[in-house]
Parts: C-alpha cells; sequence; structure tokens
C-alpha cells in the first residue's frame, strides 16, 4: 500500500474542519429537521389510509349484506301482512256475520240465528265466539264447513250439535260455536 503523505497548510486545516463541521451540521439539520418529520408524517398518513381502506372493505361487507337484510325485511313485512289478514288485530263482528250469511246462502244452508259470545284471552292470541244456528242438509253443512275453513281468516268450529234430519227433505237443525282468532298485540 501507498502511504500517503498529505501536508496540509493551517489554513487548509481551518477551512476543512470547518467544511466537516458544516456538512455534519447541515446532515444532522437535514435529518432531524426535515427527514424525520416527514418520515413520521409519511408512515402516519400510511396507516390512516390503510385504517380508511379497511373501513372501506367493511363498508362494502355491510352494504353486500344490507340489501339481503332489506330482502329480508320486505319478506318479513310481507308474512306480517299475511298473518294479520289471516289473524287481524280487532274482531270484525259485521264481517265475520257477512261471511256466514253469505256462505250459508251460497250453500243452501238457513241461518236461524247468529249470537255473539264472549273473548277468551289466550297467550298470543284472543278467541273470540259465536254461537250459530243453522238448518240445511248434511252434505250442505260440509261444503259450508269446508268452504269456512279455507277463508283467509282462521275459523274454527267446536260442538257440533246436529238433530235428526226430516225424511221427506233430509233437512236438519244444526248448533256449533264458531270461533274467529285476533292476534292479541
Amino acid at each position: 500500500m501507498a502511504k500517503l503523505d498529505i501536508k496540509l497548510t493551517k489554513q487548509q486545516q481551518q477551512m476543512l474542519a470547518l467544511a466537516v463541521i458544516v456538512l455534519g451540521g447541515g446532515g444532522f439539520a437535514y435529518i432531524k429537521y426535515f427527514w424525520l418529520p416527514t418520515s413520521a408524517k409519511i408512515a402516519a398518513t400510511r396507516a390512516k389510509i390503510e385504517e380508511v381502506e379497511k373501513k372501506i372493505e367493511k363498508a362494502k361487507a355491510v352494504a353486500g349484506r344490507l340489501n339481503k337484510i332489506q330482502q329480508e325485511l320486505e319478506l318479513l313485512n310481507q308474512q306480517a301482512i299475511e298473518a294479520e289478514r289471516r289473524l287481524p288485530k280487532d274482531p270484525n263482528l259485521p264481517g265475520v256475520i257477512e261471511l256466514v250469511s253469505d256462505l250459508s246462502v251460497k250453500y243452501a244452508m238457513k241461518l236461524n240465528s247468529f249470537t255473539i259470545g264472549k273473548a277468551s284471552p289466550k297467550p298470543h292470541f284472543v278467541e273470540v265466539s259465536y254461537r250459530v244456528d243453522m238448518s240445511g242438509t248434511y252434505h250442505n253443512l260440509g261444503r259450508f264447513l269446508a268452504a269456512l275453513a279455507l277463508q283467509e281468516r282462521i275459523f274454527n268450529v267446536r260442538g257440533l250439535v246436529y238433530g235428526r234430519p226430516d225424511p221427506a227433505t233430509g233437512t236438519m237443525t244444526i248448533t256449533f260455536e264458531l270461533i274467529s282468532y285476533m292476534y292479541k298485540g
């Protein structure tokens, strides 16, 4: 290896020392006052961007589920409307009387009397009873009861009692308790 033998004058040494101090101080100032704060801001901004991207992904997932939830809600609302038609919130006595009267005419049953009974509350619904006295043939009674069972509103028949049919016409007297239901909500 070659030996470097550099001789600097006093002024050159001072200039070299000054240059080293200026470069060192300038480098220190650059790193401390520019590089490190800028790097910290970049890191903070990256963290915020990642956080926002995670929120966007989460929002997209929720938005995808929102459509499904809205469809389920619409289906449940339709089912609730259907259930309310079958199990209304009010007794609608005129509607029940009209229905029984129309069905009795349609199936050749003579409606002798229709008496309102008592309401009997149950845990989720209320039973409203009506005492019905009719007369007609056995087959017409079957058709009447079948038509009643097929109605949109829920009905039940209890205590069906029928008398001896007239030998000439086949007509008999029928008595039963008609039960309609109301939603107890």
